[in-house]
């Protein structure tokens, strides 16, 4: 079962993984290089709310929404190795989240009714069914909740590597809905682990979300950060970054076309 497999993958990333990407638990992220929430201000007020993060990995943007004031904030994930390392973070900050190990396209764990507001940061790419998705998080939400989610833009599904490796031959067919099939490989180095993830077009974002019950409320499309800004910005300012080194051309290409799509809704009963 496919996500069986990235389930045994984020377990044996996660180590390599926290340790290679600097992630922010003062500024939500949505995507690498780019303005996390601090900048981009979708998510909102969440003092008083009861949060719910979908694929939470190592608990950053938990924290950050806990910080904020949330009333309760839990995450889920599949990689138990993941929540361990959000469940230590979130100690050692102080900040009071629940994490919880659970398929996202099964989240039986949780109640009917618990949240006011799900959030995810590009993890619902790895579902097999973002329906399913998208069901379940209509059917946690209470009535008027909203569902902040953020995914590969289709533009770059399409245009993202040709860009990168500058070889318009590897422009993608934005129509083939084959499950992908890759593997993480540390910088300069080995095979970590293999995955396999879905890229969805924006129909099937769009009315899986009208399907499940969701009114769309916002659409955004940030622009990356330009070399230049980002020798300027403060550290905060670049939420989501590797440790390693500088991926020069997908920033330049994270300038000209959007890396990231990010969608809020809300649930209208």
């Amino acid at each position: 079962m496919s996500n069986k497999r990235n389930e045994e993958s984020w377990d044996k990333l996660s180590s390599y993984y926290q340790s290679a990407q600097v992630i922010s638990i003062e500024n939500y992220h949505y995507n690498p290089y780019g303005p996390g929430d601090n900048e981009l201000g979708i998510i909102g007020e969440v003092q008083g709310l009861d949060i719910l993060e979908v694929g939470c990995g190592g608990g950053q943007n938990a924290i950050v929404l806990a910080k904020r004031g949330a009333k309760s904030v839990t995450g889920i994930d599949q990689s138990e190795n993941q929540l361990e390392v959000a469940r230590q973070l979130a100690e050692s900050q102080g900040a009071q989240a629940a994490f919880l190990k659970s398929d996202m396209e099964d989240m039986s764990v949780i109640a009917d009714s618990s949240f006011d507001l799900v959030v995810s940061s590009h993890a619902m790419n790895y579902a097999s069914d973002i329906n399913r998705v998208f069901s379940e998080c209509s059917r946690v939400l209470r009535p008027h909740g909203r569902i902040v989610t953020c995914m590969n833009h289709p533009t770059w599904i399409v245009l993202g590597n040709a860009l990168q490796e500058d070889d318009f031959t590897k422009i993608a067919n934005y129509f083939d809905e084959t499950r992908q099939k890759w593997d993480w490989n540390k910088y300069k180095g080995d095979k970590i682990a293999s995955f396999e993830s879905s890229e969805w077009q924006l129909n099937q974002i769009i009315n899986g979300l009208i399907s499940a019950g969701f009114c769309i409320e916002n659409l955004a499309e940030p622009r990356g950060y330009t070399l230049e800004e980002l020798e300027m910005l403060p550290s905060d300012a670049v939420p989501y970054r590797n440790s390693e080194y500088m991926p020069e051309a997908f920033i330049v290409a994270n300038t000209v076309i959007p890396n990231t799509v990010i969608i809020k809704a809300i649930k209208k009963e």
